[in-house]
């Protein structure tokens, strides 16, 4: 068994410490509770699932609006929750609601403003993840699309509980000077990633995906012989490429995406570097406008 240093036990307690002074983390969402339990059942009925969904009428307009859109591969043909669910299947069904009820999470009525840039940006991240994973052999789609959505969940927190101190941190990384993780360390003990990956163990996320974000910035942890997940590898990359758009928060893209580990792990070479930016770029702003009609 592995042994755990002092300095790491250490780290953990100012963690929960931490944690703990920042009050009361949110609550899941009660329909993303409710899909994770009725979606990770293969034997739950389609009809029964479309009824609680149907009772949160904005949470339907939206899913029907993203199950016709071309993103889907679907052309304006589904028009109920049922045929939604028989169609698009529960994985996928499981990322919209995720996507839609994390949505209303952030704070995005005010035009430019951080919680809206950090929403557009981790919106742009699940995008690009779904796509790095459909050209990944064993990745899990959704799985990769969720991921990606939610791996900077831990900065929206820091936002909204002590949003003077994290304003001074942002600002901080835009000037270049420093980078979130680095900044996060200096002024908390630790990082938005692990903070993110508290709040998804919360929730009852599965593992991987909780791993997923927590390793984002580590991509090395997958890119190993010991791991054989590649959602932190495809997280990390698709980060990078939703900066390339123009979808960041706070700090610029890297000069060489192909340069990345995560690249070269996933064994993307520049020429799907351009294809999947291509693709990233449609298909954000045509999910982009779904979310915001």
């Amino acid at each position: 068994m592995q042994s755990v240093s002092q300095s790491e036990i250490t780290a953990n307690r100012q963690m929960d410490q931490i944690i703990n002074s920042l009050g009361e983390l949110p609550s899941s969402p009660a329909v993303i509770n409710l899909v994770l339990k009725m979606t990770s059942d293969f034997n739950s009925d389609i009809k029964a699932l479309s009824k609680a969904l149907s009772a949160d009428q904005t949470l339907t307009a939206k899913i029907l609006k993203l199950s016709n859109s071309s993103f889907y591969g679907r052309a304006q043909g589904v028009a109920t929750l049922e045929e939604a669910v028989m169609i698009l299947g529960f994985f996928t069904l499981r990322s919209l609601v995720i996507a839609t009820s994390t949505h209303a999470l952030f704070k995005d009525d005010i035009p430019n403003s951080p919680e809206r840039q950090l929403w557009v940006h981790s919106l742009a991240t699940g995008i690009a993840s779904r796509i790095i994973a459909q050209k990944t052999p064993g990745a899990n789609v959704e799985e990769a699309f969720i991921g990606g959505l939610m791996h900077d969940i831990g900065k929206l927190i820091f936002l909204q509980k002590m949003p003077e101190m994290y304003l001074e941190i942002v600002n901080k990384v835009e000037s270049g000077s420093s980078t979130f993780s680095e900044t996060e360390l200096e002024s908390f003990g630790f990082t938005h990633s692990s903070l993110g990956s508290i709040l998804m163990i919360k929730w009852s996320f599965p593992q991987e995906l909780i791993d997923g974000v927590a390793d984002h910035h580590k991509p090395e942890k997958s890119c190993s012989i010991e791991s054989d997940s590649s959602l932190a590898a495809i997280i990390n990359l698709a980060n990078a490429m939703a900066k390339s758009i123009g979808a960041d928060f706070g700090q610029a893209p890297p000069e060489s995406l192909t340069e990345l580990q995560s690249a070269k792990f996933l064994e993307i070479d520049d020429e799907a570097i351009v294809a999947i930016l291509a693709e990233l770029q449609d298909s954000f702003e045509e999910e982009k406008s779904i979310f915001e009609s």
